[in-house]
């Protein structure tokens, strides 16, 4: 039985991942970088996005958001936005909004201080990413960022959005 927990685990997380797709993403309101009200199914009724966990620190995040940022004029021309929700605690959270400004980041940064968006979604660690229809349906879900992800958020993309004359 020991040598089976390991099996188990994994069977368990492979479940849990195919069940998070095709569920709807918990709504919530927050601050956006500057202050101002978001509210989550305000921002997707206007079409579908890509959403994603991150903080200030963590450097798999960053490569994320790097990636993504090279990825916006295939996003644009797909009608998906980038939502980055920012999960950093009160001794690095200043550091978000002029890090997205030095980063020339075009997309919609939310705070998350307390934690709470990030435990209603159940995410565990960071970055994790969600694309969302516009009714906050999980179509893609993914933990984690290695160099290459992004090929396959581009196939994804692709797939769920496809445009006239791309293949």
């Amino acid at each position: 039985m020991r040598n089976l927990r390991p099996i188990i685990a994994i069977l368990l997380i492979c479940a849990f991942a195919l069940i998070a797709e095709n569920r709807e993403f918990p709504e919530f309101k927050a601050k956006d970088v500057d202050g101002g009200e978001f509210v989550l199914s305000k921002f997707v009724a206007e079409g579908p996005i890509i959403l994603t966990f991150w903080a200030t620190w963590c450097k798999p995040c960053l490569k994320e958001l790097e990636k993504l940022t090279e990825m916006q004029n295939f996003l644009d021309a797909h009608g998906v936005r980038v939502l980055a929700i920012n999960t950093d605690g009160p001794r690095t959270r200043g550091k978000a909004k002029p890090f997205a400004q030095k980063n020339n980041w075009q997309f919609t940064i939310v705070m998350d201080p307390d934690g709470s968006i990030k435990s209603l979604a159940g995410v565990a660690e960071i970055p994790e990413m969600f694309i969302l229809d516009t009714n906050r349906i999980i179509l893609h879900h993914h933990v984690g960022y290695k160099p290459g992800d992004e090929v396959e958020y581009r196939d994804k993309i692709k797939t769920l959005f496809p445009i006239d004359g791309e293949e």
